[in-house]
């Protein structure tokens, strides 16, 4: 990976300010996201590989060579100043906060995941948007146009019909919903720049994993707090397991960094609904891959969303044919000064109490 590549958009340079040209970073920072919800959606199949190890040891793991991953990508791009950070005591509370809160995301999820919840885990991020949404509005002061507006609104009630219709039993959802939504505002309200901010949080959480883990060796109990579920898919064996443990680092690090240069490029409100590619594809692995059951509640629920989500695709079409039509006409003259009221009179033949 050349530096040019590796870098693009992921540099000091973030809103539209950062290369004068406001299109093409809107342009970078929803291509970023959509790379990063795709990765996050399949993500779900590598979690089953290592369905056999407890939950809270891969998460732990996750940490440790997530940080390892993020390190090497600064020196391979040549990006390593972000040591400074510890001097900077604001930064310090934003990364331990935002690495703090994305653990306990990536805990319930892996969890989750490998239980057989994988479908509350769909409702959970197609929630996302919701708590996002509210709070770019109340925190970045972020207005919504009439269509997100509805698509809020019947996001809601399907989620708020499946709420009752399984009596309540949703907290999976609602803990990944906020964790994330939480975790992208305090990065967009940081406004670090994308890789440096990532290394820095890496580290932090990195430290914490290998707490974690010294903890784990001397008392093995601790894992078996929130014991193994193997799958029929888990791989076994030392060896395996540690492979595939490492490859947390670069699964991790990868959609994360997306998402960092994201957040720092486009909208909350944007984030909020790219975020739907994600649950989508989970929804899909649950029921066609994993034999989760789809009940009609599911159905009602996710049929709203979606819903939801074809009335933000209606706007931003006719928004975008609207916006290139403007382009490509011709520009408007300069208004001329117009004549005196006796001259006007002249130029028309309506009576004067018609003009």
């Amino acid at each position: 990976m050349s530096e040019q590549v590796a870098t693009a958009g992921l540099d000091e340079g973030v809103g539209e300010g950062a290369n004068g040209d406001g299109r093409r970073t809107d342009r970078t920072g929803f291509l970023q996201g959509l790379g990063c919800y795709l990765l996050w959606g399949v993500m779900p199949v590598y979690w089953k590989l290592l369905s056999a190890v407890p939950a809270f040891e891969v998460l732990a793991w996750r940490m440790v060579w997530s940080c390892a991953a993020v390190v090497a990508l600064c020196v391979l791009v040549k990006r390593t100043r972000f040591l400074y950070l510890f001097r900077d005591p604001r930064a310090v509370r934003t990364f331990l906060a935002s690495g703090l809160i994305v653990s306990c995301n990536w805990g319930v999820y892996i969890w989750a995941a490998n239980s057989g919840h994988l479908l509350q885990t769909s409702i959970g991020y197609y929630l996302c948007p919701l708590f996002t949404i509210v709070l770019g509005m109340v925190f970045f002061k972020e207005r919504l146009t009439p269509m997100q507006t509805v698509a809020t609104v019947l996001a809601a009630l399907g989620v708020g019909y499946f709420i009752v219709a399984n009596g309540g039993d949703i907290w999976i959802a609602f803990a990944l919903a906020l964790t994330f939504s939480v975790y992208g505002a305090v990065k967009k309200k940081g406004g670090y720049p994308a890789l440096p901010g990532m290394a820095f949080e890496s580290l932090l959480t990195g430290l914490i994993g290998a707490v974690a883990l010294i903890v784990g060796a001397a008392a093995p109990w601790i894992w078996q707090l929130v014991p193994a579920t193997p799958d029929p898919m888990a791989v076994t064996g030392p060896v395996a397991d540690m492979a595939l443990l490492a490859g947390c680092g670069v699964l991790t690090a990868i959609p994360l960094l997306l998402f960092s240069a994201a957040a720092n490029r486009i909208s909350l409100t944007v984030i909020g609904f790219i975020q739907y590619v994600s649950p989508t594809i989970a929804l899909v692995l649950a029921v066609a891959f994993f034999g989760e059951q789809f009940t009609m509640a599911h159905g009602i629920c996710f049929a709203l969303i979606w819903a939801g989500i074809a009335a933000i695709g209606v706007e931003a079409a006719w928004t975008g044919r609207r916006k290139r039509a403007a382009e490509a006409a011709p520009p408007v003259p300069a208004a001329v000064s117009s004549p005196n009221p006796s001259t006007a009179a002249m130029l028309t033949d309506a009576p004067p109490a018609e003009r």
